[in-house]
């Protein structure tokens, strides 16, 4: 049963309803990326509830797992021949998150008896807590600040055209050769298997049942913006080899297009133009920034929002306090404000087994985004 946590008398408008809990789910249900979530590495992105708040920072752990040459046979000696595991970590610093709504004529009485009924309130702050998830979890994804190597990167069509320098790279990347097409999903897939820096881990790809009840199969997710997903549709190759559905048999990103499957990579367009650079690419194109996705490609942590025992402010909380509505009285009862509050942090997951930090379950994809 939900319990909440509240400092109202009895019979006022915070009697425990599910309204913080309602709220605090919308990190889920109105997030795009709600269905690469989960707990566990098999996920996109790796969802981790911590016991602490504000400020703290936590690790994700990596491995590389044991080596078939560690097997022996038979009667063979396995005394002092063990393979010591090569293992990594991430880390993830989580904050706290805040957002305030004006309710203007409402007296307090009236407050406390409607407030259960305050639906489209309840709904919008919902809907803004999903909105600022995956704006959190697409900003880091963004972010090329670490894990920034060949192997993850791609600049165009061509796997030559990357240079050390991002700003370079990115200027080879042209409206003729480097639109998106087909063959730039099938080698993005191949560099996902095949490449990644020596010494280090590679890439798996995401882990999905066909169905209720159906086999596992493995996926790569390719997201792409719209004018990359309009350059895709212009591809010759688009309309005789796409496995094209409308309602696929497991869509996996909520709100988006599904544009259909290729080369065992699921493809989506994300209409987001934080994904877009405008002059960044030849001759100051505008060019698009997508991504292709495997395993634990992101971390995603969620903490608890730190309660004052004081009585000023009126309080509601969902289970272990995840989020927290607090309500204040303006204008002597005719106007109320209201605010939601968690605690969340994301991280693009890098490992360094090699010594050399690269993106653990992402390739960054750029191509022209011509209007």
């Amino acid at each position: 049963m939900t319990t909440f946590t509240e400092n109202v008398a009895t019979g006022s408008s915070l009697k425990p309803v599910n309204v913080a809990d309602s709220v605090f789910r919308g990190y889920k249900e109105d997030n795009r990326f709600k269905r690469l979530m989960g707990s566990g590495e098999n996920n996109i992105i790796n969802v981790k509830f911590f016991e602490k708040g504000e400020g703290d920072t936590f690790k994700f752990p990596f491995s590389a797992g044991v080596p078939l040459s560690s097997w022996v046979a038979d009667t063979t000696v396995m005394e002092d021949t063990g393979a010591q595991l090569v293992k990594t970590t991430d880390s993830i610093t989580i904050g706290l998150k805040r957002v305030p709504i004006l309710i203007n004529g409402y007296t307090m009485s009236q407050n406390r008896a409607t407030f259960d009924l305050w639906e489209n309130d309840t709904f919008e702050m919902k809907r803004s807590v999903g909105e600022k998830t995956e704006d959190v979890i697409l900003s880091e994804f963004l972010n090329t600040s670490n894990g920034r190597v060949q192997e993850r990167y791609r600049y165009g069509s061509d796997y030559a055209n990357w240079n050390a320098t991002a700003a370079t790279a990115k200027a080879n990347v042209d409206n003729t050769d480097d639109k998106l097409k087909l063959s730039d999903i099938k080698n993005l897939a191949l560099q996902a298997k095949r490449k990644y820096v020596s010494g280090g881990l590679r890439m798996n790809p995401y882990q999905i049942k066909t169905g209720e009840g159906g086999a596992p199969a493995r996926k790569w997710i390719y997201v792409a913006h719209p004018l990359a997903i309009r350059d895709l549709k212009d591809d010759p190759d688009f309309l005789n080899q796409i496995i094209y559905k409308d309602r696929p048999e497991f869509d996996l990103i909520g709100g988006s297009d599904y544009i259909g499957e290729y080369e065992g990579v699921m493809i989506y367009e994300l209409n987001n133009d934080s994904m877009l650079e405008a002059t960044a690419g030849a001759g100051g194109i505008q060019i698009a920034h997508n991504f292709l996705f495997g395993q634990n490609a992101l971390g995603l942590g969620f903490g608890k929002v730190p309660l004052t025992p004081g009585t000023a402010i009126k309080k509601v909380s969902a289970p272990e306090d995840r989020g927290v509505i607090t309500i204040m009285e303006k204008d002597h009862g005719q106007k109320v404000e209201a605010g939601f509050s968690y605690v969340i942090g994301a991280k693009q997951l890098c490992e360094n087994t090699s010594g050399t930090s690269q993106a653990f379950g992402t390739i960054h994809h750029y191509t022209a985004a011509v209007e």
